[in-house]
């Protein structure tokens, strides 16, 4: 049987996680963006993930808030927001690492077990090395963010930005246009 406290202290986490506004987010937690975004590009372009082009489809207009619910928030809510303890800040910057480490290698791993368990038309990109290094770099990013802010909200909209821009502007792959 499950113990009521974990249960009560991931339902608080959770809640107080989304009850705190990015807004109120320091600087610092967007910090890592610019990195991000740098590896994304110069991975995404010379491996041949991204490729200029903007995305023609009936449900374009649409695709943004698709993407905010998911992937966005739905990995985000579990890879940061029940993987990250909300204050693991308070235990110190070493365990804050490996709290974000840990998330990373999930979220990473995630995607691999999901096209080959879920979705084999994501195996030829899901298995891609380089998007994999992508999937690192956002799990960090995401996670650091998390950490700082202690906002679910901060890695959601970095998810969201990240996904959106990909998937309308540079050629990525969306699950939705593939049902």
């Amino acid at each position: 049987m499950i113990s009521a406290k974990p249960v009560k202290c991931l339902s608080n986490n959770l809640r107080q996680g989304f009850l705190t506004s990015p807004f109120q987010a320091p600087l610092k937690a967007w910090a890592l963006i610019p990195m991000f975004a740098l590896i994304s590009v110069s991975v995404g372009f010379g491996a041949g993930l991204f490729q200029f082009g903007w995305l023609d489809s009936p449900i374009t207009p649409l695709l943004p808030i698709i993407l905010f619910l998911f992937p966005s928030l739905l990995e985000e809510v579990f890879f940061r927001g029940v993987l990250i303890p909300r204050d693991i800040l308070a235990s110190g910057h070493v365990k804050a690492a490996w709290s974000v480490a840990i998330s990373t290698l999930v979220f990473v791993l995630w995607h691999p077990f999901n096209a080959l368990a879920f979705n084999p038309t994501a195996i030829p990109l899901f298995l891609d090395p380089w998007f994999l290094v992508i999937v690192c770099a956002m799990g960090v990013t995401c996670g650091y963010a998390y950490v700082l802010s202690r906002s679910i909200w901060v890695p959601v909209i970095i998810h969201w930005a990240a996904v959106t821009v990909w998937v309308l502007f540079l050629g990525g792959r969306n699950l939705v246009l593939e049902f």
